[in-house]
């Protein structure tokens, strides 16, 4: 039986402070957080106009491969949902685990709920925001084997899916900008009952709109700590990896690394390939600290402090938490079909002082490595992208534009194009994932160089994280400048692309002041 969704919207009367909110709805299953409100000096208010949170889905997809783990979480809709996208699959779905053998991308877009009607939401915004209902998670850089004809062996020693989605019915929408703030309701019923499905979306908008309220009244109490300034910033990031951090190259083994692939470039087997490692943390007095979500959210909210990013984001599962200050855009699609990837190939480290930031940032500018780089990407992007949008679509508006983070420059583009009428979001994932700035050029046999090379597999790292909106939209960021905590543990990777004249000792220095934000906010959690 068809279905019919319906949206409430109910206006906060107050603007809440994004990490008193946030920890409101820490005390529900699976809370997240897609935030932008810690970077208010992103390039474009645009860009970081939006924060998104909230907790308790009603269904969580988990992919390894082609087998797939759905779990219901609340049976006041997600039977029929189920029903209707899996068909006689669904004859035993109810609240517990199922599982689904197929593709992951095709299984996440036949479990988005019916498209809701949104021209009635535009009485209640300035602007209606690009997310109101769907599934929020992360895509694992390992998920390149649904989209492109790749065999990845490298290590497994996290066992994490290649894949978690989040399919929710109430969120908080914060807009930056406009300086508003919404709870947002979904119901769904069978389409003769659309007053069943009004009155489903106005107790999910109520529930959380009641956590909202109650972190306004405790709001001053719960928010991050006092600012930390620039002099304070510039001396934290420093610091160098601490004792007892387990990374997996050193120095040399790093350099080789890079000699290896240089070689491959000079035998013409690529142009460029992204080369990364994973670096464990000590593990010391971790365990006094709480689980592994209370360190996850400790971890966050310096890192938030240290490095804001526009694509910052906070997820909180039961197999990891995410803590990720990310400034790069993947991909995103706006429910008008327009998509847009913002690749960045090009690092500096912020100086010590006005002048030599100004330096260091020429510098990057005048590179022609680095330019080099960054051009080799944008093309691998403008063909991804071409796969899916409309012939003559595909555009650079901006190239290797220069901007400034807390603790780095980035050299950024960005591509744009219109998706065909035929293709959708998972579609336009499909074409593009992984993102190119973390594999090379080109990108299946960059790929295949780095399984090679790299010792573990990248899980999480260098995939992406974000939503993917009911009504046809998706904003996803690429995952770096990222913390994972598992079983008491911390992690993160570093990297950088490798080209024919890089240096290996330079490409190493580099990859570690990518981080030094993501060490820095692990002692400060401590």
């Amino acid at each position: 039986m068809s279905k019919v969704s319906a949206l409430e919207v109910r206006e906060l009367t107050e603007m809440p402070e994004v990490i008193a909110c946030f920890e409101a709805l820490r005390s529900g299953p699976y809370p997240w957080l897609l935030d932008s409100g810690g970077s208010p000096g992103a390039p474009s208010t645009e860009i970081a106009r939006y924060s998104f949170m909230g907790s308790d889905p009603y269904l969580v997809l988990r992919s390894r491969g082609k087998e797939n783990e759905i779990e219901c979480l609340r049976d006041v809709f997600a039977g029929d949902v189920l029903a209707d996208a899996l068909g006689d699959d669904a004859r035993v779905f109810e609240p517990g685990v199922q599982h689904v053998s197929g593709d992951p991308l095709e299984i996440m877009r036949s479990l988005l709920p019916p498209v809701p009607d949104l021209a009635e939401l535009k009485a209640h915004f300035s602007r209606v925001p690009p997310f109101l209902t769907g599934a929020v998670g992360y895509l694992g850089y390992e998920l390149a084997e649904s989209c492109e004809p790749v065999q990845l062996t490298s290590r497994d020693d996290f066992g994490l899916p290649d894949l978690v989605l989040l399919f929710v019915d109430r969120l908080l929408v914060i807009d930056h900008v406009a300086q508003r703030s919404y709870a947002v309701g979904l119901g769904i019923a069978d389409a003769s009952d659309v007053g069943a499905a009004r009155g489903r979306a106005v107790l999910a908008a109520e529930s959380i709109a009641d956590l909202a309220r109650a972190s306004l009244r405790n709001g001053a109490s719960s928010a991050a700590g006092s600012e930390i300034d620039w002099l304070q910033r510039r001396q934290l990031l420093d610091s160098p990896l601490p004792e007892g951090a387990k990374a997996h190259f050193d120095a040399e083994g790093y350099a080789a690394a890079v000699e290896e692939i240089r070689e491959e470039i000079a035998a013409g087997n690529v142009y460029q390939a992204n080369l990364t490692q994973r670096i464990d943390l000590p593990s010391a007095n971790l365990a006094d600290q709480g689980s592994d979500a209370d360190i996850g959210w400790r971890l966050y909210r310096a890192l938030r402090q240290l490095s804001p990013a526009p694509f910052a984001a906070y997820l909180e599962l039961p197999e990891v938490t995410v803590a990720s200050s990310s400034p790069e855009r993947f991909v995103s699609l706006d429910r008008a079909g327009r998509a847009e990837s913002r690749p960045i190939k090009g690092t500096r480290r912020r100086g010590a002082s006005s002048t030599e930031d100004m330096l260091l940032a020429k510098e990057l500018e005048g590179s022609q490595k680095d330019r080099a780089e960054n051009l080799m990407i944008v093309d691998l992007v403008r063909n991804d992208l071409g796969r899916v949008c409309e012939t003559g679509t595909v555009v650079v508006p901006e190239l290797m534009t220069i901007e400034q983070y807390a603790t780095v420059f980035q050299m950024v583009s960005t591509v744009r194009g219109t998706l065909r009428s035929d293709c959708d979001a998972a579609d336009l994932v499909r074409a593009t994932f992984p993102p190119g700035s973390m594999t090379g050029a080109p990108k299946i046999a960059a790929m295949e160089i780095i399984d090679r090379i790299e010792p573990v597999r990248r899980g999480i790292y260098s995939g992406a994280i974000g939503y993917f909106d009911a009504a046809g939209g998706l904003d996803l960021s690429v995952v770096i400048r990222t913390l994972l905590v598992r079983n008491g543990h911390i992690h993160l990777h570093s990297g950088g692309a490798v080209v024919i004249d890089s240096d290996p000792m330079g490409e190493y220095r580099e990859s570690l002041d990518k981080i030094r934000a993501l060490l820095a906010a692990a002692a400060c959690s401590e």
